[in-house]
């Protein structure tokens, strides 16, 4: 069965977004890999492991939704945790390659979500409930995300566009913080409120989509000091 345009579009842009990571990737070596990134307390090497391991933990889910046999992403959150340090310890090579052909694999299998798979419901570390077609929507955003992460050239603005704005409205959506009272105007002419509105702060929707999801202000413009936002966990 041929996949709906939101299934199909994620997938094309995963793929791309997916090159871009591979592309960073390739450009590390064995010092540079062992520094640290935006992620507290991770190297660059727990998230190439981490987003190695999400490939394969999303795939479950993937094959929950196409079969129906419930599937969890992980054994455990203490085996997740131990797949991720013990890959962090690899030499880089064996590193990038578990990267790359993890991806194929979700890449391969993603496309049997068209159809009937796209409304199954899964559930997420944590019991939290998504539909099948979400996945690669899940695993899109971990790619773009992480990539940032890696804090090794890539930012959002070099991102698709329109994913930067919807990532922007669905971190503002997610914000639990009752302290804050902010409108957010984007370069892009996008207007965002948070609380009741207030304190304007500026910049384009890169920024203001680093800001929300990485508590880094710059390229923020605002008539007093931009407050820190929530941790995103």
């Amino acid at each position: 069965m041929a996949a709906s345009s939101h299934l199909a579009d994620n997938l094309a842009l995963l793929e791309v977004e997916t090159a871009a990571l591979l592309r960073t990737a390739s450009t590390l070596d064995e010092v540079s890999v062992r520094e640290g990134s935006l992620c507290e307390g991770w190297s660059r090497a727990h998230v190439l492991s981490h987003l190695a391991r999400n490939a394969d933990a999303l795939g479950n889910l993937v094959h929950w939704a196409v079969t129906g046999e419930p599937t969890p992403m992980y054994a455990s959150p203490e085996a997740r945790d131990a797949d991720i340090e013990d890959g962090a310890r690899r030499p880089l090579s064996a590193i990038l390659a578990d990267l790359e052909a993890s991806a194929a694999r979700f890449a391969a299998a993603a496309p049997a979500l068209a159809g009937g798979p796209e409304a199954a419901e899964v559930e997420m570390r944590g019991g939290v409930r998504v539909s099948g077609g979400s996945l690669p929507t899940l695993r899109l955003r971990e790619v773009v995300f992480h990539h940032v992460d890696l804090h090794a050239g890539y930012g959002f603005a070099d991102a698709d566009a329109g994913f930067v704005r919807r990532s922007v409205d669905h971190a503002v959506g997610r914000l639990h913080a009752p302290d804050l009272s902010l409108t957010l105007r984007s370069r892009e002419g996008g207007e965002w409120t948070v609380g009741g509105g207030g304190q304007e702060v500026t910049g384009t929707d890169a920024a203001l989509l680093t800001w929300l999801a990485r508590g880094v202000d710059l390229g923020l413009s605002s008539d007093r000091p931009v407050p820190a936002p929530p941790p995103w966990g």
